[in-house]
């Protein structure tokens, strides 16, 4: 999956934004038309939803650590 830079002129797909899409979500190992186009604000948006969803998993290992190590 990467994102990439949108050439033509479509509008944004998500939610009921009615901008003009700046990027571009391609995923891999599927159709030819599997792209989400969207603008930077609702990118933006996107981003800062999975980073509150998505934990890291060095996180989560150092977390699971310290909560067994710490009663010896």
């Amino acid at each position: 999956m990467e994102v990439i830079e949108c050439k033509n002129n479509i509008k944004c797909e998500l939610g009921a934004c009615k901008n003009r899409a700046t990027h571009a979500v391609k995923f891999d190992r599927v159709g030819i038309r599997s792209r989400i186009y969207a603008c930077d604000k609702c990118l933006n948006a996107l981003y800062a939803a999975i980073g509150r969803t998505v934990v890291p998993k060095s996180v989560e290992t150092a977390k699971t650590k310290s909560g067994k190590g710490g009663a010896r």
